[in-house]
């Protein structure tokens, strides 16, 4: 019989050719891996379905709410293949002794990527461009490119994706400011980053871009306010969780030439509602969360969130608990 049952809800296994690869650790230990059910976005109700005799999960987006808890008496460990974990519903779980662990750090250099992907698209106007030479159109519309060098990036949130844009920021000869709760002022210093207010950040930066987690804080910390301070030829990019942009006031700011461009790879609601106004902006470049997912990151993630699922049936407590208060819980039932 199997020690317990790994239920997989991250689809991205599936890009590779031999999913199971990567949980043969498992398997080694006399647990049960079940991929078989790996869809991305799933509703409460089938995730209720697939856990009911789960011991463990290695989670995609799907969410992870109260009721899902609920259901789920045999669970105990949910590692989460990927940072955010603003799909877990973190005081349920610690309720129910389930351990909640992410994988910090594993793709921080493939979001850094994308977001770089996404200014040179803005700013370059590659994605518009693209579309007009394969209408037919050679140089009749010809945009003003805006350089990065020499140009202000300001970063909002300097953890490990934001240090990543710092120092390929510093390659593009781009003078860096950022902002953060608690600043490392000694990285900072290293890569001639200055730290300045959230309000200075907004009127300095010729392109700012976010890179926090989503919290009581955040959550449409990029609204009108900010957009109103800065400059007219200015961008935003959010490529951390949809909430943190007020994405209304994003739209309006693009609309009405408060701002310049934006580029945007996460939304308030995945899949998001096609009908709002900023995916008739031609000087928004959009893509659909894809900024964490290069291979090497999807590589890192899966492997880091097995590792935790490992960790915690070998006994050990797995190194990036976001809820290290539930083991008081499972002392408190010992």
């Amino acid at each position: 019989m199997a020690k317990g049952i790994v239920w997989v809800g991250t689809p991205f296994i599936l890009n590779f050719e031999n999913p199971m690869e990567f949980f043969q650790p498992l398997l080694e230990e006399g647990l049960e891996v079940r991929l078989d059910e790996c869809r991305g976005h799933m509703p409460e109700e089938e995730v209720i379905k697939c856990l009911r005799d789960v011991t463990a999960v290695v989670a995609g987006a799907e969410p992870y709410t109260a009721r899902v808890f609920e259901s789920a008496p045999n669970l105990q460990v949910v590692a989460r293949a990927g940072v955010g974990v603003n799909n877990v519903d973190i005081g349920a779980a610690t309720a129910r002794g389930v351990v909640v662990a992410n994988a910090a750090g594993t793709n921080s250099v493939s979001v850094a990527e994308h977001f770089f992907g996404l200014l040179l698209g803005t700013c370059r106007r590659i994605a518009w461009l693209n579309q007009n030479i394969r209408k037919g159109l050679w140089r009749e519309i010809q945009p003003a490119m805006r350089p990065l060098n020499g140009m202000t990036l300001g970063i909002l949130g300097f953890g490990n994706i934001g240090k990543q844009v710092a120092k390929r920021a510093v390659a593009f000869d781009m003078k860096v400011i950022a902002n953060d709760i608690a600043p490392d002022r000694k990285r900072a210093a290293e890569l001639g980053v200055e730290f300045v207010s959230k309000e200075e950040l907004a009127r300095r930066s010729d392109y700012l871009t976010c890179h926090v987690p989503l919290t009581p804080l955040t959550r449409h910390i990029i609204n009108r306010h900010i957009l109103k301070l800065m400059k007219p030829d200015a961008f935003v990019f959010n490529t951390s969780r949809g909430p943190v942009f007020d994405l209304d006031a994003v739209a309006g700011a693009l609309k009405d030439g408060t701002i310049r461009g934006a580029g945007i790879d996460v939304f308030p609601e995945e899949p998001p509602d096609y009908n709002h106004p900023i995916f008739s902006l031609e000087n928004a470049v959009l893509t659909p969360h894809l900024g964490g997912r290069g291979e090497d990151a999807i590589r890192n993630t899966l492997t880091h969130a097995v590792q935790c699922v490992l960790d915690y049936f070998q006994g050990r407590k797995p190194s990036t608990v976001v809820n290290p208060e539930v083991y008081e819980v499972l002392d408190q039932r010992a």
